[in-house]
């Protein structure tokens, strides 16, 4: 929102937690625009009353009709599917809210496409958000999670709807003795620095475009305060990409030399390593390893190595101001023109226009 309030020098920005006691604050100031985390109803309308120019970054309450800028929760369930999918896992859960909108459809969209692929998932609600959970709800919450765990078949990929509760999903599977990732591979939603890395084991984690996000709710309120009718659609933005770590770390197959080759690949991948090096380091066949990874991936070594190093690609495309050609360094690629043709396979997007989709403008 900085960002694109850099051009607009007689803008002054205010900025509050959503609470209903500070709302009365607000409307003293008599604001042109709000752009607002519409969580808590009361809230919300309380500052739709206030008759001003609105936006929601929160995608909670979408019956309000109140124009929206977020991420494309559809997406990210697609994506948490796909990236499951390709790990060879074939029992799934969900982990998330009933009451918020963007949960629904994050769990909605990750069911049907586990469907496609032939399988079924098992969800689990909580409350997770402080202003929800009460203390009462949260033991409760906790007891029925335990029994929801004890049930699941294992290897589970879960996927939650955001990092808060897969941290605490964590936790509780600590507590029951079930292991994050062999019995539990765990994956949240916004790539939170904090909670990711609090979480024990570290938390893999969807990146979502926070900062253009906050950018093109900046600019709709612009458009909006301007006179523009407000749009009847939200505006939803792709995820960025999921980043690995040590929750995810884990492929669901049995083929000890599968195994080896996927762990050897996770910790070289973006160093100069060919097949016959793979092959090597793991004391087997090419031959052999080819055809195991065939039989039970359905796709080439190679075309594996290349899918963990356009994943870092994209990490570092999106993440920072690198040149490209640092970047195919970075991610394992000879030079900037392998990576073009190899990005572009995988993406359908050049290097150079994947980093302009994900970054802020």
């Amino acid at each position: 929102m900085r960002a694109y309030a850099t051009n607009k020098p007689n803008w002054v920005l205010r900025d509050g937690p959503p609470r209903l006691r500070l709302v009365s604050q607000v409307r003293d100031w008599k604001p042109h625009g709000i752009i607002a985390g519409l969580v808590l109803p009361r809230v919300a309308q309380e500052l739709i009353r206030i008759r001003t120019p609105l936006v929601d970054t929160a995608y909670m309450l979408p019956d309000l009709r109140v124009p929206t800028v977020d991420v494309d929760h559809e997406a990210v369930g697609r994506l948490a599917a796909e990236y499951f999918l390709e790990r060879k896992f074939n029992q799934f859960g969900f982990f998330g809210s009933e009451s918020a909108a963007y949960s629904r459809a994050r769990e909605s969209a990750f069911r049907e496409r586990v469907a496609e692929a032939g399988y079924t998932l098992s969800a689990c609600y909580t409350e997770y958000l402080a202003d929800l959970a009460t203390a009462a709800l949260w033991n409760k919450s906790t007891q029925k999670t335990q029994r929801w765990l004890r049930q699941l078949a294992t290897p589970v990929a879960v996927l939650c709807c955001e990092d808060a509760p897969a941290r605490y999903l964590a936790d509780v599977c600590s507590r029951i003795g079930l292991h994050v990732p062999e019995d539990v591979a765990l994956l949240g939603v916004g790539n939170d620095d904090l909670d990711c890395n609090l979480t024990q084991p570290a938390l893999s984690s969807i990146a979502v475009p926070n900062e253009r996000i906050g950018f093109e709710a900046a600019a709709l309120l612009d458009r909006l305060m301007s006179g523009e009718i407000a749009p009847r659609k939200p505006l939803l933005l792709p995820p960025l990409h999921v980043v690995t770590r040590y929750s995810t770390d884990i492929t669901a197959v049995e083929d000890e030399t599968v195994q080896a080759a996927l762990r050897c690949i996770r910790q070289r991948a973006w160093k100069d390593m060919s097949v016959d090096d793979l092959a090597q380091a793991i004391a087997v066949g090419r031959r052999l390893l080819e055809r195991r990874f065939r039989t039970v991936l359905g796709r080439s070594v190679l075309e594996e190595i290349n899918r963990v190093r356009v994943e870092r690609a994209k990490e570092l495309l999106t993440n920072t101001h690198l040149p490209i050609t640092t970047v195919a360094e970075r991610a394992g690629f000879a030079n900037t023109r392998r990576l073009d043709v190899v990005f572009a396979k995988q993406t359908g997007l050049s290097p150079r226009e994947y980093r302009r989709q994900s970054q802020t403008r």
